[in-house]
């Protein structure tokens, strides 16, 4: 088969390279896992040589392997033989926890782990209680992991497990959600969330090492399935970095993951005692060090007095226009504003301050690790960016960019710093479609806007694409339909003056991540010299109605320039 057993070969159809210097081509020849020449057919042949297998695409068309900039690759491998929670919105509290108890009823010993129930998604508007999982799971410690990774719920015994009562103080930057009487209702929150999934992790990560590695290659095997050649992978600490070491070695990885390093007592704590970004095996090499700045639901939001009046208006205006009470109680859910010493309210988890976030961001450079810094809220981003522009001349002579991960509430002003400061908005498309409905309810506070992808653009951001997973799903295809009609699931549209075009999304997975994983000169793009990382679309998507754009098939993916995946 073409591709399979190393020989030269040359595709022809339409090819989109992602590259502004020659966007289009007719065909391209690789040859030993690089391509070697772009043109017509007949440069191409010229190129490779007599006895060049050849490929005619028919309607076909070729693009760069996809690279999706933030995946949890190996959480995903970590929990693929447990059933994913993700559930429709109004599934009953019911339902999910009949699932939940099919596991525990198929496993006999240690820690019950599941990931992936959305409490807003749920027809009670809550988590699950600690009294409910206790039914379904009495004797065995029970971590129910929500779907954004960042809150989740423990039973009694997880409690006992973790050695925490109705006394244990909140850790910082977390919460043990409690009831009025003070006893905890098995929510925990941020921080605390982080410790219950490491300790979780570890135990059961004892003696599955080589289950851990099969579920890693499967997988990756899916992946290149969507056309998906590289990842990033934002949180990978050492324990499950050794199995990457080790699968790496035995040829297990089906793409390449670049891992970026997070401690081992929790995926807060940041670590920079790896080698530096850049270096490792080239199919699992080390990527930026990831570092949390702010929460997800409770991601941390700056606003003025004025700007909180005007949006409580506006949600009363919904109410009476027909939302109805369901729009009312979405705010309340998400108040807490509380008045900081610059007279501005603010909402969420905010894990740094100023000059620690600095002084972290100056080692991580100095060791020679680009940085990757979550920040969803508007009041996270800008801490993030002035840690950025303090170290910039540090940061800017080591690979690829600087990173803020999501960037999903920010205004104008600080869209224009992003550029400036010349980092990189590692964002997430999908989230409008999946996650529309939670942004639908309470939009926050004008001029802060969701996901402004055109606004970026035009400042001339660079967006990298990616999926989150296991928090949202990876097909890139999906992901650019979201972004260009900004609909949710359930036909909300969202800030439709943000929407962007396909090719803008498909630059974004290819050349867009390239860059934010620091492999510009040899991925994100067709041009000669780089490797052969390659997918086949069944159209063109360029000339796809972008309602189509998510029914076109991936036929070929190629890494390296081998044959990775072929739909026949």
């Amino acid at each position: 088969m073409t591709g399979a057993d190393g020989r030269p070969f040359v595709l022809e159809g339409d090819v989109v390279t992602m590259d502004p210097s020659c966007p289009r081509a007719e065909a391209v020849g690789v040859r030993q896992g690089r391509i070697v020449a772009l043109g017509t057919p007949g440069e191409v042949r010229a190129a490779i040589g007599d006895g060049t297998s050849v490929v005619a695409l028919q309607r076909g068309a070729v693009l760069p392997g996809f690279i999706d900039a933030h995946h949890h690759y190996c959480f995903a491998a970590f929990d693929r033989r447990t059933p994913d929670l993700h559930h429709d919105p109004d599934t009953p509290t019911e339902a999910l926890l009949s699932r939940v108890a099919a596991v525990v009823r198929n496993d006999t010993e240690g820690w019950v782990r599941c990931q992936g129930y959305d409490p807003l998604k749920l027809r009670e508007r809550r988590p699950p209680r600690i009294e409910e999982l206790d039914e379904i799971c009495p004797h065995r410690p029970l971590f129910l992991w929500a779907y954004s990774a960042h809150e989740a719920c423990l039973n009694s015994a997880g409690f006992a497990a973790m050695g925490w009562g109705a006394k244990t103080p909140d850790p910082d930057g977390g919460d043990i959600v409690r009831d009025r009487r003070g006893r905890p209702t098995g929510e925990i929150v941020e921080a605390a969330c982080f410790l219950a999934e490491a300790r979780s992790r570890d135990s059961l990560l004892e003696g599955a090492e080589d289950a851990w590695i099969a579920e890693a290659e499967a997988h990756g095997r899916e992946l290149l399935r969507k056309g998906i050649t590289r990842v990033g992978d934002p949180g990978v600490p050492p324990s499950l970095e050794r199995l990457y070491l080790r699968a790496a070695g035995e040829g297990r990885l089906p793409v390449t993951v670049h891992r970026m390093p997070v401690g081992s007592a929790s995926l807060l704590t940041p670590r920079f005692d790896d080698e530096p970004t850049g270096s490792g095996p080239d199919i699992a090499p080390v990527g930026p060090a990831k570092l949390f700045l702010d929460g997800a639901d409770r991601c941390a939001l700056c606003v003025s007095v004025r700007q909180v009046v005007r949006a409580a208006a506006a949600t009363i205006r919904r109410a009476i226009g027909g939302e109805g009470l369901a729009t009312i109680r979405a705010a309340s859910r998400r108040s807490g504003l509380r008045r900081g010493t610059d007279g501005l309210l603010h909402h969420g988890i905010l894990f740094w301050d100023q000059d620690a976030l600095d002084s972290a961001v100056g080692a991580a450079a100095e060791r020679g690790f680009q940085v990757a810094q979550h920040a969803v809220g508007n009041e996270a981003v800008s801490v993030g960016l002035t840690a950025i522009e303090r170290a910039s001349g540090a940061l800017d002579r080591l690979p690829g960019r600087p990173r803020l991960e999501h960037a999903i509430l920010v205004d104008p002003p600080l869209v224009r710093r992003i550029a400036d400061a010349g980092a990189i908005a590692v964002v997430q498309p999908f989230f409008l479609y999946d996650l529309g409905e939670g942004f639908a309810e309470v939009l926050p506070p004008k001029p802060i806007e969701v996901m402004p992808l055109r606004r970026m653009l035009d400042a001339g951001v660079t967006l990298a694409g990616s999926s989150d997973y296991p928090v949202s799903q990876f097909d890139v295809l999906a992901a650019a339909k979201a972004a260009v009609t900004r609909r949710s699931r359930l036909e909300n549209v969202l800030e439709p003056d943000q929407a962007i075009g396909v090719e803008d999304v498909l630059r974004a997975y290819t050349a867009g991540s390239a860059l934010a994983l620091g492999v510009e000169t040899d991925a994100g793009t067709i041009a000669a010299g780089k490797q052969a990382d390659l997918v086949v679309l069944s159209e063109n998507p360029a000339g796809v109605d972008a309602e189509r754009i998510d029914e076109l098939e991936v036929l070929q993916t190629y890494r390296a320039g081998q044959l990775a995946f072929s739909r026949d």
